[in-house]
This record gives C-alpha cells, structure tokens and sequence, in this order.
C-alpha cells in the first residue's frame, strides 16, 4: 500500500484521526531521524557485499548448470545422428 493512501482510522490502531495526520508526523519523525551509527552502516556495507557475492555465485551456478544442459541436448543430437 502506498503511503499516500487512505487507511480507514481503526486500522490506524485508532491512534490517529485521519491518515493525513499521520503522514504529517510519521515525516517530520522522519526527517528528524538521526544518522545511523558507524557499526550500523559498517554492517550493512559487509552485508551488502556478501549477498553480491551470493548473487554471482547463484548466477554462476545457472549459467554452468544451462550450459551443460545444452552442452549434453547437443552431444546426445550429434550421437542419434545430428541436430533435430
């Protein structure tokens, strides 16, 4: 859902009149929000790292995988007598 939708109040929590209002204080809360500490984003850069590693070696693995794949369709063409 995006934000700019209306929610009706009692999903609110009934905390909230109107989902204008909550908008209005969930940004200024938003803008006043303070930087994240050193460890945090020290952690999040490591992370980051580590699933683009992940990422490639997935990548890998279909590529090899595909390959192979149509590396044995072809072999087992040319064996029955060539391509179809």
């Amino acid at each position: 859902m995006s934000k700019k939708e209306v929610m009706p109040a009692k999903q609110l929590g009934g905390v909230f009149p109107n989902e204008e209002t909550f908008q209005r204080i969930y940004e200024e809360c938003l803008e006043n929000e303070p930087a994240a500490p050193e460890a945090v984003v020290s952690s999040y850069r490591e992370m980051h790292g580590m699933f683009e590693e992940y990422l490639a070696a997935v990548q890998e693995n279909m590529f090899r995988y595909a390959y192979r794949c149509g590396y044995e369709a072809a072999v087992a063409a040319f064996t029955k007598g060539g391509a179809a």
